[in-house]
């Protein structure tokens, strides 16, 4: 009897281990993500067409101070059901914000997405121009309908799932500013300088509404230079004329040129160069002829004045003639 008791102890232990692991691996299954991230890249198009399905996409890389960047993200249903009325919310943090520099980008995929299907859906992003270059890793909150079909039923479930979306920035720039020539290299406040330069598209399509602006604190006031069109490996000189401030001192300051171009989606890019420029004091100005007659005309009136009112008291008379 007592060996009876001991055996249906023991099987009732083993029960309970039993009944623990599979609650254990009933949580563990119902916490896996149901939704896999398969890419997160940045595109645009060269493309006119007003439809996103005619467009002939292509990746680009994303730099600090791009605006209106579309970001494309993929995701995967690991679940064994159809997942369908899919939205998501992108968590937004430095150096990223929505094109209404909001922290939130929200998105929908159209359709419904079967068990191992994909689809992508875009987000619309502005880069901080102080950005650093790297990998940053965003949460993205995903929200759909799980369909689950019974005898002459079907029954949708709301859920919601978090994945981590990696986004990528580089320095790549698509516009390079070279040959850059300070003309001349050192001046004098108030001075007059010009600038010129070239511009190089290295990307694979044309841009828009290129524009170059000069700034500087040392200058009287900023220069705005419009280019226009900007098509791939066609270099496009750009120059202008400025001038310095007045109260300056003399010492090397710097000059930033900052390029500003859209593409056919209009996605702002900016590029930037520095030069530098020398500033030094002026010469004395030599004085001119009549500068020195009149310099000569004043010594001898005042040692005539001198004399007069020494010997006749008369000094005061001719300094009102003078």
């Amino acid at each position: 009897m007592k060996n009876r008791n001991e055996v249906a102890r023991i099987l009732i232990g083993v029960s309970i281990v039993l009944l623990v692991a599979t609650s254990t691996f009933s949580v563990t299954q119902g916490v896996q993500m149901p939704i896999n991230v398969v890419s997160a890249v940045w595109i645009t198009s060269e493309s006119t067409s007003t439809t996103d399905a005619s467009r002939m996409w292509m990746e680009i890389d994303a730099a600090p101070g791009d605006r209106n960047m579309r970001l494309r993200v993929t995701i995967q249903n690991l679940s064994n059901t159809t997942i369908s009325g899919i939205s998501a919310d992108l968590k937004l943090q430095y150096p990223f914000k929505n094109v209404t520099e909001g922290d939130i980008s929200r998105t929908y995929y159209p359709g419904s997405i079967s068990p191992g299907a994909n689809a992508a859906a875009d987000f619309l992003l502005n880069i901080d121009l102080g950005a650093s270059k790297g990998e940053y890793k965003l949460t993205m909150v995903v929200y759909y309908l799980e369909t689950a079909s019974g005898v002459g039923k079907t029954l949708y479930f709301q859920k919601s799932t978090e994945v981590v979306i990696p986004v990528t920035v580089t320095l790549t720039r698509y516009m390079v500013i070279y040959s850059v020539v300070v003309s001349p290299s050192t001046t004098v406040p108030a001075g007059n300088i010009t600038i010129s330069g070239n511009l190089l598209n290295i990307g694979k399509i044309s841009v828009y509404t290129t524009n170059v602006t000069i700034s500087s604190p040392v200058l009287v006031r900023s220069v705005s230079i419009i280019v226009g069109q900007v098509d791939p490996n066609v270099p496009r000189p750009f120059s202008s004329g400025m001038q310095l401030r007045r109260d300056i001192k003399p010492g090397t300051y710097s000059i930033t040129i900052s390029v500003t171009y859209v593409d056919s989606m209009v996605v702002n890019h900016i590029s930037q160069s520095d030069v530098r420029l020398v500033v030094r004091s002026p010469e004395p100005r030599p004085q001119s002829v009549t500068e020195k007659q009149d310099g000569i005309l004043f010594l001898l009136v005042q040692i005539l004045k001198d004399l007069l009112s020494v010997f006749l008291g008369l000094g005061e008379m001719v300094s009102i003639l003078y």
